[in-house]
């Protein structure tokens, strides 16, 4: 990977792990450390079949998508599963109280939104990616969580820092107690791109095109937002070169994985 700028010194690079009865990748450190989570980033099933959540994408029709979601819901164990069409912003949806019970064959789906948090078990969090950085967020104190769909525009605009203010003020969540999993993306050797975004996320601007880590960089800045780089992960995983099964929009593909994240009932 492309090490510009460097992941901050005791960040954990982590190769997340398929499991058998969903076709995802999940965190183990995580399983491991908060039973009560459900998380993991979507990817095709093992035998190369399309496994498309993109509901905005066009990669298959609607009715393989919402059954792909139905899925989802079901092998995850959650009722209610919260999406939102994204638009590479730093809207972030926070949900408290209680909701009313919804079909799982389809989303719950809110205003357009980059990000959401909660503290309410039982409502699965759901950004899509195909290249871009699905973030996951836990309070492993209050047993708040949160999903973040985090693009190089959405990074420069502060998604991350604007769902960590958000936790704070729902949820009385502080950077001390706070985990951060930058999942799989695409990598620093594969992603290149132009001397503007260097400069939207204030780095230094080389003459031209450059690849760049986006992963390393919200790395930097969660720990520049108080989170122990002790506590922030990284996957190793990357959309474009690897063979994890995992779609990538540079790689021409219109399908869509999901990273979610939810509270256990």
């Amino acid at each position: 990977m492309c090490a510009r700028p460097p992941h901050p010194d005791g960040v954990t690079l982590v190769r997340e792990t398929q499991v058998e009865h969903l076709p995802a990748l999940v965190h183990l450190g995580w399983v491991v450390a908060f039973p009560w989570l459900a998380q993991g980033t979507t990817t095709r099933r093992s035998d190369a079949a399309d496994f498309d959540l993109g509901l905005f994408s066009g990669g298959s029709d609607a009715g393989t998508v919402r059954a792909n979601w139905a899925e989802l819901a079901s092998e995850t164990g959650f009722e209610e599963v919260v999406h939102a069409r994204q638009v590479h912003g730093c809207e972030v949806h926070v949900l408290e109280g209680e909701s009313a019970p919804r079909s799982p064959s389809s989303p719950r789906l809110l205003d357009p939104a980059d990000g959401h948090v909660t503290d309410r078990p039982g409502v699965l969090l759901a950004v899509t990616t195909a290249d871009c950085v699905p973030v996951f967020v836990v309070d492993e104190r209050r047993r708040a969580v949160g999903a973040i769909h985090a693009g190089w525009r959405g990074a420069a605009a502060g998604i991350l820092e604007r769902a960590l203010d958000a936790m704070r003020s729902g949820f009385g969540s502080v950077p001390d107690d706070v985990h951060v999993h930058l999942g799989p993306a695409i990598c620093g050797s594969c992603y290149e791109v132009g001397p503007e975004v260097f400069e939207a996320l204030g780095l230094d601007t080389p003459p031209g095109p450059t690849p760049i880590d986006l992963r390393a960089v919200l790395a930097r800045r969660a720990a520049g937002a108080g989170v122990w780089p002790s506590r922030i992960t990284v996957s190793t995983h990357c959309t474009r070169c690897g063979t994890s099964g995992l779609y990538s929009h540079r790689g021409g593909d219109a399908q869509r994985q999901v990273g979610y994240i939810g509270i256990r009932t």
